[in-house]
């Protein structure tokens, strides 16, 4: 029957990165370049032979290239005992007999359906069930260049989800709530003004004046030291109207 060639993979990418295929931990990649590029592969979902070769060998000929990447996949195939992936129209994707479950994708798809919900309540579900599936940053000790790229959008998307769910925090009255999600989102934000505007509103409220200007200088510093920026003039004030 068709049910039981069904192959269920799991991967999970945030945090270091596992994948667990019918319910067994694929831990044994023979090397690190088959299981680099099975993530890649996966997180993809759809990409060119010319893609590949750009991340992975820029530097090999096309000839040379081909040779690696074609035993690199076969080395994948044999760690997970099925084919990853099919070629289609010039594409290479995830095989039809894979029914993939993926923190990411998940992840992606929760924050965006929150954005484009009406009802708060099923934002602030969908935004809940996002934040839980980030448990670290993107596969967080891979260092090649398409891994540092996607961790770092991924891990706005996961200040924006925060930031998010605050304001709505914030609007329902929960305002400890709030704040504490701000202060989680600052931590991937460091340089985001609307986020130091919030939080600095927030002890303002509570007439934490010190945890105020302390969250200004902060900012002023890593702004200092990462873009050569000061903060816009509308932060500048606020924090002048908390000092007196």
């Amino acid at each position: 029957s068709l049910e039981s060639e069904t192959q269920l993979l799991e991967v999970r990418s945030f945090g270091e990165g596992r994948a667990v295929l019918n319910g067994k931990l694929i831990d044994n990649w023979d090397g690190v370049l088959p299981r680099s590029l099975f993530f890649y592969l996966v997180d993809k979902g759809m990409t060119t032979r010319n893609e590949i070769f750009d991340t992975f060998w820029p530097t090999l000929s096309t000839r040379e290239a081909t040779n690696v990447f074609h035993v690199t996949k076969r080395k994948i195939s044999e760690v997970l005992g099925i084919d990853l992936t099919t070629y289609w129209s010039g594409f290479y994707r995830i095989s039809p007999d894979i029914q993939l479950s993926y923190d990411v994708i998940s992840f992606t798809k929760m924050v965006q359906d929150s954005a484009v919900s009406d009802d708060v309540e099923e934002s602030s579900a969908l935004l809940d069930s996002a934040l839980t599936l980030y448990r670290g940053l993107f596969l967080h000790n891979m260092d090649m260049a398409w891994a540092l790229q996607r961790r770092e959008e991924l891990n706005m998307d996961y200040s924006d989800a925060l930031s998010n769910l605050a304001q709505i925090r914030e609007q329902q009255g929960k305002i400890h709530d709030a704040l504490g999600l701000y202060l989680r989102a600052a931590v991937s934000g460091r340089h985001r003004e609307d986020l130091a505007t919030n939080i600095m509103q927030i002890y303002r409220k509570l007439d934490m004046h010190a945890d105020a200007i302390a969250v200004f200088e902060q900012l002023t510093d890593n702004m200092q030291a990462h873009l050569s920026l000061k903060p816009g003039i509308p932060l500048q004030e606020l924090a002048q109207t908390i000092k007196h």
